[in-house]
């Protein structure tokens, strides 16, 4: 576990507060909680039900591990293992975060940041949270961010090609059987005799399918809409791509068959049960990866206006930075693995402005180096970063560059 000595008393006024327990947001909280700041974390969920597999990059196994991961988690990074369940990753950095002071409210919604005599930005959440500052708010809310909607971020998206993908998680009850299969991300386009196969079997055509064990047995995959049509997945056949994925348009049992056949074709045991979700409904989405949002901003100078403002005796306006990271400042992209890499990366570019604000540097100098980190971290890949590469908070290091 790496020791870091940091002369705290620069840091000790600043207030963060992140909306959002995910990976993005509590590495955003360690790393500000590691330069000595004040750090909340506000999650509306009340418990950690997520339970996918993410595939990590080189770099973000290093930080992870750099963290002391392996102490919380023993098997993490065994025998090459480059994936972790998102609950595991989340109990994680939360033990972190608890060890280093963070306090985090679960079962909490942010509504605003508000000032009552421009003094001060304070925080209000549903169910309150009394009295809670804020020096800089990070919106680590995912893809439908409050807080991107909030303070007006210009978002952008992305429309390529119909591209459906369908994720779901079987009960992992570690048998000999169960642990000694094999995990894969494989593509049509090169193992077409094992596409040809599963479609000949079970009229199931798919473009890419991966398989990760951990806690569950995850499978996500890109399917053709015609085999969806063939496996009459759909109530009813629309022409608009959102009216026919709707939830309220799929017959489940029919897509609950497509993915046990697509377990069972992988080798998964019948006596493996699928799981369910934080709804108590089976654990299988459908879902059109082939818009994805954007941010084109990742930081903003907001301007909160006193609630005792006087049009005869004017009060200060204060402002706040804003910033996003994660899912809620770029919508990740499923078959390149970028979802939870990218958050981390953007984590780390987002605790670097409490640096920035220790030092006393101009807000628009701040603005423009996040922005500058942002253009890089939305373009990274695994092989950006080869080694020999940093694992650290300074940006000018992890991306190996002098000017940003």
């Amino acid at each position: 576990m790496r020791l870091i000595l940091i002369c705290k008393k620069q840091y000790e006024q600043q207030s963060i507060v992140i909306v959002g327990a995910g990976p993005g947001g509590l590495v955003t909280a360690i790393e500000c909680a590691l330069m000595g700041a004040r750090v909340t974390v506000i999650e509306k969920r009340t418990y950690l039900s997520r339970n996918n597999i993410l595939h990590l990059w080189p770099i973000t196994m290093k930080y992870l591990h750099s963290l002391g991961a392996k102490i919380f988690y023993p098997k993490f990074g065994s025998g090459g293992m480059d994936h972790i369940g998102t609950k595991q990753i989340q109990r994680v950095l939360i033990k972190l975060n608890l060890l280093l002071g963070v306090k985090i409210h679960f079962g909490h919604s942010f509504e605003e940041l508000y000032s009552v005599d421009g003094s001060e930005i304070l925080t209000r959440c549903s169910p309150d949270i009394p009295e809670l500052p804020c020096t800089l708010l990070v919106g680590a809310d995912g893809v439908s961010s409050t807080v991107a909607k909030k303070y007006d971020f210009n978002r952008s998206s992305f429309v390529g090609n119909l591209c459906i993908g369908i994720t779901f998680n079987f009960k992992n009850n570690h048998t000999k059987d169960e642990v000694a299969l094999r995990e894969f991300a494989v593509s049509q386009i090169y193992h077409q005799a094992y596409f040809k196969e599963i479609e000949d079997k079970f009229n199931i055509t798919l473009e890419n399918l991966v398989y990760y064990q951990g806690e569950t047995h995850y499978f996500v995959m890109t399917i053709k809409k015609n085999s969806l049509f063939a496996r009459n997945v759909f109530k009813e056949i629309k022409p608009d791509n959102a009216e026919l994925l709707d939830p309220q348009n799929l017959l489940i049992d029919n897509l609950l068959a497509v993915a046990r056949d697509t377990a069972t074709f992988c080798g998964i045991p019948t006596s493996c049960e699928l799981l369910t979700n934080h709804l108590n409904k089976p654990d299988v989405q459908l879902f059109d990866f082939s818009t994805r949002i954007q941010s084109e901003e990742s930081i903003k100078n907001v301007p909160i206006i006193p609630q005792l403002r006087d049009e005869e005796s004017p009060l200060p306006t204060p402002e706040v930075l804003v910033t996003l990271v994660g899912d809620a400042l770029i919508e990740p992209f499923w078959p390149l693995g970028t979802g939870c890499n990218r958050a981390v990366l953007s984590g780390l570019d987002a605790a670097w402005i409490v640096q920035d604000l220790a030092s006393k540097r101009p807000v628009s100098e701040i603005q423009q180096t996040r922005q500058a980190c942002y253009i890089k971290m939305k373009t990274a890949l695994a092989e950006t970063f080869m080694e020999p590469f940093k694992v650290c908070v300074n940006p000018y290091k992890r991306y190996n560059t002098r000017k940003l």
